[in-house]
């Protein structure tokens, strides 16, 4: 595997760790909404874990739109700052 997210051998490692323990923990969440049915498990803030601070605010329909929308414009802003070269 040749994959170079920084220069540092060491810390190029640890990126790799970590995104591809975030890659397996998006097909378990997505796997498992599908087989439970509850599609409120992969509402970006609970992936987060932020209703640990905020017990079931986000936990409705109001809080899933708004978790797609700040999904989205995150990834937009990502998109539009990352420089490939």
């Amino acid at each position: 595997m040749n994959i170079k997210i920084v220069k540092n051998k060491y810390i190029n490692a640890l990126f790799i760790l970590m995104l591809f323990s975030a890659i397996v923990h998006m097909l378990i969440i997505f796997y498992f909404a599908l087989v439970s049915g509850d599609l409120y498990i992969v509402n970006y803030f609970n992936i987060l874990d932020l209703d640990l601070f905020y017990p079931n605010i986000f936990n409705s329909f109001t809080g899933n739109i708004f978790s797609i929308f700040f999904t989205a414009g995150l990834y937009l802003i990502i998109l539009k700052n990352n420089k490939i070269e």
